[in-house]
């Protein structure tokens, strides 16, 4: 007895729940999506290779699933379900292409945002490395000003070396000079 009375009232549950719309009994949860969808691009299921009202409705009722999850964006976590889902009402003959260019545009969008997200990340790398290059510009600079010094400092110690070299040379000049006056002027003058 408790099973007939269970069965009657998830019957009349079930009955409370679906409604007609345009000769489709669907779920009511499903209503307010397929009407928008029957105003925006009619009856989608009219070309449908099936012909049972039956299957065309669960069609129907799969495109407003499909639809709720594009319009909360919970497309993201399963959209190879999605697609498989689309892809079969596809094959049904039910006009799903309206959806398939939110699908183009949410590919193009995922495709956008990793793109992004890769440049993104590339220029955190790029500004590591930009400060990374200015670190080494600036000890290579600080080189070159200490290799500049030493070289001026050591330029000088040649120009130095060379004065004295030509101070050298010139005493040495004016010594030898002297030496060899000496030698000329005999110490006996014979006449």
């Amino acid at each position: 007895m408790n099973k007939i009375r269970f069965s009657v009232l998830e019957k009349s549950t079930y009955q409370s729940d679906i409604v007609c719309v345009q000769g489709y009994k669907v779920r009511r949860s499903n209503t307010t999506i397929l009407e928008a969808v029957f105003k925006k691009h009619g009856d989608i299921a009219s070309t449908c290779v099936f012909k049972t009202s039956s299957t065309r409705t669960h069609f129907l009722e799969v495109v407003c699933e499909v639809v709720k999850r594009i319009q909360t964006n919970i497309m993201i976590e399963i959209v190879e379900d999605i697609e498989c889902k689309v892809s079969d009402a596809e094959a049904a003959n039910i006009n799903v292409s309206w959806i398939r260019a939110h699908f183009e545009a949410f590919n193009k969008r995922k495709e956008t945002s990793k793109k992004y997200s890769l440049l993104l990340e590339m220029k955190s790398k790029i500004s590591l490395a930009k400060r990374a290059a200015q670190m080494d510009l600036r000890e290579r600079c600080a080189e070159l000003m200490g290799a500049q010094k030493r070289f001026e400092k050591a330029e000088r110690c040649v120009k130095v070396m060379h004065l004295v070299k030509n101070n050298l040379n010139d005493n040495i000049l004016e010594s030898k000079a002297k030496l060899d006056s000496w030698v000329k002027h005999p110490v006996v003058q014979a006449n």
